[in-house]
């Protein structure tokens, strides 16, 4: 039995073991309670910053705003600002450390079991004699309501909503005191002086709901483009009307053996498709030939042949990522991993994308749908043209060749089809080159839409020399409603909602009660940087915007997709002027806000540097978490500061500072102005207008804003003084199993636990770790300081039978055994390679010749058995120079020293690199210690 791996393995248990139990002693919740209550509330009240606090408090870690409101409405938590002298200091460090000693009335959880067996827990926000709504901790979830007779038992719960560790989210002592601060101050706001006070919620706790029937009808008499053989005498609306495909376009890039099947059978070939079936008088043979006259009529205008690609899987494999991520879910249905439709009932239907494009042709289309499609139902989703490849590849996967795809147009076939497609009237709502465009109006004999028989023609259920469209009852109700309606003119309010139910922005959106994500689409809104909240993934709410937004920016949103939130995945779409342009005069004169009084100043430039102030860490502390001068901030990329002024009308700016969950619930902008009272009373005498005034002011220099302080970060410095001094991180050309040593005098190094080897030497300062410590443990140590050598990746302890693996990976047979520290904390570090045990010690001095300073390394081995010759690789270089017995230059610059005993190679040509020379030493190890130095000495 090798006693020496059991003990190694023993050893490595009791570590672990002991690391477990250290890091359930040092839990932050538990040192805390310790202490007593009133202490921790005297010190929150006289050290805690109650600015740093807010940004705690809306923090993903701790999501205190998905719970509690400031403002609005009641959550699942209590409204902090609401309770007044009902709660003490002491009362919030008890709430915050134990929040199930002391749950307050109202709010108590209760858990439910339906008769479906599923279990809901949450708090009961009403009762009525056959229903009870129930309001989850769930963020960002709507209340529930459920019939009592669907509930087989409930029963109050004891343990509150509110987690029982979330201090345990907290670093340290001090977040502690900042947290609780935050909340004193809430608590002890009243509604004085609060210049929103009354004022209703700007956004409404529902969404989903869709437009009234009559609208609805209006939309659909749009999208099936019923006024192209009707005259128009309904109520005058804005919303550009749906026209069908360009016929050229569809000439060239359409399979003509689809369109063959298409046009003799549009239903059938593509279920829930707008296009009507116009041939239905005509018996199945007349059809089939009428659709082969078109089919050759449409691809004799174009200029060009179909032809099909092969598909490219890795393409594929990218585009099925956008498909999922960019937004294109929000209208289609999102697929399995089998390509299966999982959402097909309330999607938009994509058809038979195989048959019908090809990987070319579909990448054109959605690089530019406007060219097919003008009145954009189908929106510029903004694609590369690469990112158009990879998405085209991916939709048309099952593409087969069970066609013969040379088609040869028939010119007398062509004639019979431009005569058959004016017969059918197909002109009235296709363009191609030779057509007169549809936007012309209907002819005035052709009967009004008021004057439509709803019990005969396309809204009836009969069929007759009519136009056929697939159309639910539903839809013809409503279309029905419309046509009814009384009124000849849409309000303003009602344009803005039919345009934006016409073109799905409700599918993303919400305005009011209408629309907004359903959820069961939800979780395919996605956010490069989590730490923003459901506001870094979900579109901004369109209620108010036309108060939020400036007309100019408003237009170039629309029109030009002009996008602020990069680390939002979907993306915002973009569309022609003609199409919704109408949209910014509409919200301008629907939108509006309380009014509200602005500060006055007389001194602009010392206004502004205020606001600089506020902005800054010495302030409000903006700079951590907004973009400046488009310079991400170490915490998230919240909208950049400098752009403000240009998006928003001043007033909407004033009342979101002022009250930002009222504008915009669950946000994760921190409330510095709570009912009115600034937190921050040591500037400009604690008036919020004044203090919003001077941020307004500061913001309207734009990029030209003088930067805040906090913006630029000073590097850490990390030094050795009397003894060593070391930081464990990801370095430079290593991966997370760096060890940074600083050596006093001035001497530092980085050695790779990953792979066993020394990775960089250098003089001067040991190194900054703000990469670090301000990225929550995920960047990289800076060496500071000069002359920085590097290494060559791979071990450098070898065996002549088991090559140098050189690569970023762990070797396979070498393990990293730890390290120990010595009376000035430098380090021993332990390997092994098979049975030979490695032992690395350096130390810092200086030459004794040339008083220059060295390291000198000193490296042990001892084996279990007799192994033979290994080697061990000192250095890598352009050049290296012999200059004396055992002294080595290399690259003109580092001097290497090695002790007498050992043999030593200089290789002129590393495998693989011919260019690089290489320094080898060759040992025999044995069960007695084999000693190897090294001293590395910098030149002057």
């Amino acid at each position: 039995m090798n006693f020496t791996n059991l003990s190694v393995k023993v050893s490595v248990w009791l570590l672990v073991l002991l690391t477990m139990e250290a890091s359930r002693a040092e839990r932050l919740s538990e040192k805390l309670k310790t202490e007593s209550p009133l202490t921790l509330a005297e010190d929150s009240r006289q050290h805690g910053d109650a600015v740093r606090g807010s940004i705690l408090y809306t923090s993903p870690k701790l999501a205190c705003t998905q719970c509690h409101a400031t403002g609005g409405v009641d959550l699942a938590g209590p409204n902090l600002t609401r309770l007044g002298e009902q709660i003490s200091d002491v009362d919030v460090v008890r709430a915050i450390l134990t929040p199930s000693l002391s749950i307050r009335k109202g709010y108590e959880s209760t858990r439910i079991l339906t008769v479906d067996g599923e279990v809901l827990t949450g708090r009961i926000v009403s009762s009525k004699d056959e229903s009870l709504t129930l309001q989850t901790a769930t963020p960002g979830a709507p209340a529930i309501t459920l019939k009592l007779a669907d509930i087989e038992e409930r029963f109050p719960s004891k343990q509150s909503a509110m987690p029982d560790n979330i201090v345990d989210q907290l670093k340290n002592r001090r977040e502690f005191l900042d947290l609780a601060r935050y909340v004193m101050q809430l608590t002890a706001m009243d509604s004085t002086g609060s210049p929103s006070s009354g004022t209703p919620p700007v956004t409404t706790p529902t969404a989903g709901q869709t437009l009234s029937p009559e609208l609805q009808g209006v939309v659909l008499l749009n999208e099936f483009n019923c006024a192209a053989c009707h005259r128009d005498d309904l109520p005058s609306h804005t919303t550009v009307a749906k026209h069908a495909p360009d016929l050229r376009w569809t000439a060239e890039n359409v399979d003509p053996h689809h369109l063959l099947e298409f046009i003799a059978a549009p239903h059938v070939t593509k279920t829930g498709t707008l296009m009507p079936d116009v041939m239905t008088e005509l018996s199945n043979e007349d059809r089939q030939l009428a659709a082969k006259q078109l089919t050759h009529y449409i691809v004799s205008l174009g200029e060009r042949d179909f032809t099909r690609q092969d598909i490219d899987t890795d393409a594929a494999e990218r585009g099925d990522k956008l498909f999922h991520s960019v937004g294109c879910v929000a209208c289609h249905s999102p697929r399995d991993e089998s390509g299966r439709e999982t959402l097909p009932g309330d999607s938009v239907p994509l058809g038979r994308i195989p048959e019908k494009y090809s990987v070319a042709s579909l990448a054109s289309f959605l690089e530019n749908p406007l060219q097919a499609r003008p009145s954009e139902r189908m929106p510029n989703m903004r694609l590369t043209h690469w990112e158009a490849i990879d998405l085209a590849s991916y939709l048309c996967l099952d593409a087969t060749n069970e066609w013969n795809y040379t088609f040869a147009v028939d010119l007398e076939l062509a004639a019979q089809g431009q005569k058959r497609l004016h017969e059918l009237r197909c002109v009235n709502c296709h363009t191609e080159q030779r057509l007169t465009p549809p936007n012309d109006p209907a002819p005035t004999d052709l009967l009004s839409l008021s004057e439509v028989n709803p019990e005969r023609g396309c809204l009836s259920d009969a069929r007759g020399t009519w136009p056929q469209f697939d159309t639910t009852s539903e839809q013809r109700d409503q279309m029905r409603a419309a046509i009814s309606r009384p009124s000849k003119k849409l309000s303003d309010r009602d344009q803005i909602a039919v345009t934006l139910t016409a073109f799905r922005c409700l599918n993303c959106h919400r305005r009011d009660e209408l629309g907004g994500i359903a959820s069961d689409r939800d979780t395919y809104f996605q956010t490069t940087n989590p730490n923003l909240g459901p506001q870094g993934r979900i579109p901004p709410t369109l209620t108010q915007v036309g108060a939020k937004l400036k007309p100019t920016w408003l237009r170039q949103v629309l029109v030009s997709g002009r996008a602020i939130r990069p680390y939002m995945q979907t993306r915002m779409p973009q569309y022609h002027a003609e199409n919704v342009a109408h949209l910014v005069d509409q919200f301008a004169a629907v939108d509006e806000l309380p009014a509200i009084s602005h500060g006055t100043f007389t001194d602009e430039k010392a206004t502004r540097q205020v606001g600089a102030q506020l902005a800054g860490t010495d302030g409000l502390n903006c700079i951590a978490c907004h973009t400046f001068q488009l310079k991400q901030s170490a915490n998230m990329p919240a909208v950049d500061l400098t752009e403000m002024a240009a998006r928003l009308q001043k007033d909407w700016f004033y009342h979101y500072m002022l009250d930002p969950q009222r504008l915009s619930p669950n946000t994760v902008m921190p409330t510095f102005w709570p009912q009115g009272q600034a937190m921050r009373d040591d500037i400009l005498e604690g008036d919020a207008n004044n203090q919003v005034e001077a941020l307004w002011l500061y913001l309207l220099d734009g990029r030209q804003a003088a930067t805040p302080r906090g913006l630029v970060q000073e590097p850490i410095r990390l030094l050795a003084t009397e003894e060593a001094v070391m930081l464990r991180r990801a370095y430079p050309g290593i991966g997370k199993r760096g060890i940074g040593v600083g050596y006093p005098g001035g001497l530092n190094i980085a050695y790779d636990a990953e792979q066993m080897r020394l990775a960089t030497i250098w003089k001067g300062v040991f190194a900054d770790p703000a990469g670090v410590w301000r990225s929550q443990g995920h960047g990289v140590v800076r060496p500071l300081g000069d002359d920085l050598v590097e290494f060559a990746k791979g071990p450098e302890l070898g065996k002549p039978q088991s090559p140098w693996i050189v690569d970023d990976g762990r070797p396979p047979h070498h393990q990293f055994r730890g390290y120990s520290l010595d009376h000035l904390r430098r380090p021993t570090f332990r390997y092994s390679l098979g049975e030979i045990h490695v032992s690395d010690y350096f130390v810092n001095e200086l030459d004794a010749t040339s008083s220059a300073p060295m390291l000198r390394r000193t490296i042990t081995f001892v084996s279990d058995e007799s192994e033979g010759q290994v080697t061990f690789r000192v250095a890598t270089g352009k050049s290296i120079a012999r200059t004396g017995e055992r002294a080595f230059e290399v690259d003109d610059g580092l001097l290497i020293r090695l002790s007498d005993g050992h043999p030593i190679d200089l290789v002129a040509s590393v495998p693989g690199q011919p260019s690089i020379e290489e320094l080898r030493v060759s040992l025999t190890i044995s069960k007695s210690p084999t000693v190897l130095t090294i001293q590395y000495i910098w030149g002057n």
